[in-house]
């Protein structure tokens, strides 16, 4: 719907992507092709989308590179972060980028599962096929090995939580 949705002139969207309504687009952003929009979406300057990612309601990005085939579906903020193919962000997450005097990168790997609510506080790393349970914080200088299991506050890789009282029935 053109009058409920804004793109900047200088955007670049690739062929047969959508843009669902009330989504905003701003200068600099590159959509790939077969991309999904929306509804509600912003887009914010130096966001790439490789082709077959989405970003669904109320996901905000900001210099930000989404990786071929990569889904963040609702409510997240994505900001200073790389986010590599075939990766899943679940609903809520934060890359927590702005100390209060600069910004700093989060990187995610290659087939991560994100849980919900997950806060990562840059700099931070998740890596490929990775995972954090809902409601994880993945403090700052973190880096989840690749395949590995992050839960709790402050995330603690799943293996290491198994020793503890009561950990055995710990799930992410």
């Amino acid at each position: 719907d053109p009058a409920t949705t804004y793109i900047d002139q200088d955007v670049s969207i690739g062929s047969d992507t959508t843009i669902l309504p009330c989504s905003v687009i701003r200068s600099g952003v590159n959509i790939g092709c077969g991309c999904e929009v929306g509804p509600f979406s912003h887009l914010r300057v130096g966001t790439f989308l490789d082709d077959g990612s989405e970003v669904g309601n109320f996901v905000e990005t900001k210099k930000t590179f989404l990786g071929r085939g990569t889904k963040a579906k609702h409510l997240t903020y994505l900001g200073d972060a790389t986010v590599g193919e075939k990766a899943n962000i679940g609903a809520g997450t934060i890359t927590a980028n702005y100390d209060g005097t600069h910004k700093h990168p989060t990187v995610i790997g290659d087939g991560a599962f994100v849980g919900s609510g997950t806060v990562l506080v840059a700099p931070s790393r998740v890596g490929a096929r990775a995972m954090t349970g809902a409601g994880a914080i993945v403090t700052r200088n973190t880096a989840i090995p690749d395949g590995d299991v992050y839960v709790g506050i402050p995330a603690k890789s799943l293996k290491d939580r198994r020793g503890a009282p009561g950990g055995e029935g710990v799930r992410p």
